[in-house]
């Protein structure tokens, strides 16, 4: 068994913590100060501003310099992280080996693999595939299950000035496709799928 906690996870803002990690910061300081105290790690996805509050960040930095912050290049860019990740290369921390995998998205985007308790756990959001997903079976699926497909297809040509609600769907993974990597790749009936960043308007 794991403990999660899910803060948020969605267009207005996103952050889960599973035992002492946190995934990303895209939420004010003031919801998760608490949570904080213990809190080892903080792995920041992609640099969408729902993902990495960047206030949140410098107060994190400030007032817990003990977390150790993992990032792309990319997050590394536009905040501080204390160990840049490379898909494909796993950071070897004392506690934890992460796996950072590709994801496909309009930024360069990382999904994560780890083992909490000895249970190994996959976390995977803003996504369109799974297709650079590492191989292997899964006990805990912390997985984007954005959009209904039938749904999404009915907003096709709905475009309003620059936003096209359909477009914009097709870079998260639907909840067909999220389910499905859940059933290929559990490691038993008892594995766990925990769906993120769930549209208001298409699940």
């Amino acid at each position: 068994m794991i403990d999660y906690k899910i803060i948020s996870s969605g267009s207005s803002g996103n952050c889960v913590i599973i035992g002492d990690v946190m995934i990303d910061c895209g939420v004010s300081f003031n919801k998760i100060k608490e949570d904080l105290y213990s809190i080892k790690y903080l792995l920041i996805t992609h640099i969408h501003s729902d993902h990495l509050n960047k206030v949140t960040l410098q107060q994190i930095i400030k007032k817990f310099p003990r977390i150790v912050i993992i990032g792309n290049y990319e997050v590394h860019g536009a905040a501080h992280t204390n160990i840049i990740a490379n898909a494909g290369f796993p950071v070897h921390t004392e506690d934890y080996i992460f796996y950072p995998f590709e994801c496909e998205h309009d930024v360069l985007t990382y999904g994560f693999v780890f083992e909490q308790n000895g249970k190994r756990i996959i976390y995977c959001t803003d996504t369109g595939s799974m297709d650079e997903a590492p191989d292997g079976q899964f006990d805990y699926f912390f997985l984007e299950s954005n959009h209904d497909e039938e749904k999404l297809e009915a907003a096709r040509g709905l475009k309003k000035g620059t936003y096209d609600p359909y477009l914009s769907g097709k870079r998260h993974l639907s909840t067909q496709k999220a389910k499905a990597f859940y059933y290929m790749r559990r490691s038993g009936r008892e594995a766990e799928f925990i769906e993120l960043h769930k549209s208001s308007r298409f699940y």
